[in-house]
């Protein structure tokens, strides 16, 4: 069978399965299959396939039927033009992540300072990697995550795009830099947290466009009722550090219902601090951008 009969048949299960993107994702994973471009195979449709790389194309497609996501099929994912080792072991870089790297960018050309960036939670490493990748090794970065497989993928992504000297810690939010010279009041700090914002009623939820939250770790998506939990834990954390040094700006990814709740929270825990709220691609409100004292 060639190329162009494989992708059609493919599109129509697709297709039947409510996959909006039917047509994108059997090309993707047909180019994986081959490991070939996109472009290779849409020039090249009379093209035939072995029997072995139609059986493995096949087996991909019933995996995408059934919601598994791209990105875990192919074992990658792009985010801020990087390529990404993802698995199941980390939440899949989302494109709405790279609005955090943006305003980042923002604050760090915009004040000529020795910056150090903190990625709280870092997962694949997708947030520091992608800034130490265009900021280079003159500022100080560290990522820290409570899962050590999640933070095994990070290295590995670290080492591929050639940012190793990216510091990985294991352990709850801040805490492995709590007792360190890091936070000291002299360092100007920006702390990244893209933490598990997502509540129970999410998983319940069987739609085509939600259905793929099945196969990520539940860990790196849900967080109790309202999926504040740890965002609470580490604006506690944060009044602690005010103490030493108010130099630091957090930047915080939520869902764009939590506004106001975050809101309270901010200001119950550190009522002395500013925050302001930018908002993604899609007009929603995602990024809360905090400052101390």
């Amino acid at each position: 069978m060639n190329i162009k009969t494989e992708l059609w048949q493919a599109v129509v299960k697709l297709k039947k399965a409510n996959i909006k993107s039917a047509h994108l994702d059997a090309e993707i994973l047909l180019s994986f299959i081959l490991n070939k471009t996109r472009e290779f195979i849409l020039t090249l449709p009379e093209l035939k396939l072995t029997k072995a790389q139609q059986s493995k194309f096949n087996k991909l497609i019933s995996r995408r039927i059934k919601g598994e996501p791209i990105a875990y099929l192919i074992g990658e994912k792009e985010f801020y033009g990087n390529k990404f080792l993802v698995n199941k072991q980390a939440l899949i870089p989302r494109p709405e992540t790279e609005l955090m790297v943006d305003e980042a960018l923002k604050i760090i050309k915009t004040k000529p300072a020795k910056f150090t960036l903190i990625d709280i939670g870092t997962g694949s490493g997708c947030v520091i990697i992608s800034l130490a990748k265009i900021l280079g090794n003159k500022y100080k970065y560290f990522g820290t995550d409570i899962s050590k497989t999640a933070l095994n993928i990070a290295r590995k992504n670290s080492k591929i795009n050639k940012a190793q000297f990216i510091k990985f810690a294991s352990g709850d939010l801040l805490q492995p830099l709590l007792n360190s010279k890091i936070l000291n009041r002299k360092s100007k700090i920006l702390i990244l947290a893209n933490l598990p914002y997502g509540w129970t009623a999410w998983l319940n939820n069987s739609s085509a466009d939600t259905i793929g939250l099945k196969f990520e770790p539940k860990i790196a998506l849900f967080m109790g009722k309202d999926g504040l939990e740890l965002y609470e834990k580490l604006l506690i954390q944060l009044r602690d550090v005010e103490k030493i040094n108010k130099n630091i700006i957090a930047f915080l990814e939520i869902d764009p219902r939590q506004k106001l709740k975050i809101g309270r929270m901010i200001k119950k825990n550190l009522p002395d601090a500013t925050f302001a709220i930018k908002k993604d691609l899609k007009g929603h409100n995602r990024l809360i951008i905090l400052k101390l004292g």
